[in-house]
């Protein structure tokens, strides 16, 4: 994950117990990013000046928060003004699942390995 450019990879960390098996992560975004979150309007921008990124690189824009969740035009940095039912209504994301991914990928990798431990334990061979 360090290779692909993750500042975050730190945060996670293998969990394993009998029978189980996942990963454990202290940085609560990742797990919004792997679960997904729901719309949801974003009362704390009322008032405030609120820098937005720019994916053509001249960013950050600023926009005052005002209006939160009533009807309006909104102004939107390279389109310009765009109706929104809601203003400052953030859309929510889906889930990513790339943890869950990552494990069942690791479990088919190591299937084979898997079975033979199983069996080993169960004829008392087994040895780690």
């Amino acid at each position: 994950m360090a290779g692909l450019g993750w500042k975050s990879h730190t945060g996670l960390s293998v969990f394993s117990a009998e029978g189980q098996v996942g990963i454990r992560t202290s940085v609560k975004y990742l797990m919004f990013q792997e679960k997904g979150i729901r719309p949801f309007l974003m009362k704390w921008v009322e008032g405030r000046t609120i820098g937005m990124a720019c994916k053509q690189g001249d960013g950050p824009h600023f926009r005052k928060g005002s209006h939160v969740g009533t009807p309006g035009f909104v102004d939107i940095p390279h389109k310009g003004r765009v109706w929104r039912e809601q203003r400052w209504k953030h859309p929510g994301l889906k889930p990513k699942n790339f943890m869950k991914n990552a494990i069942e990928k690791a479990i088919r990798d190591e299937q084979h390995n898997i079975h033979q431990d199983i069996m080993s334990a169960l004829k008392g061979t087994y040895h780690q």
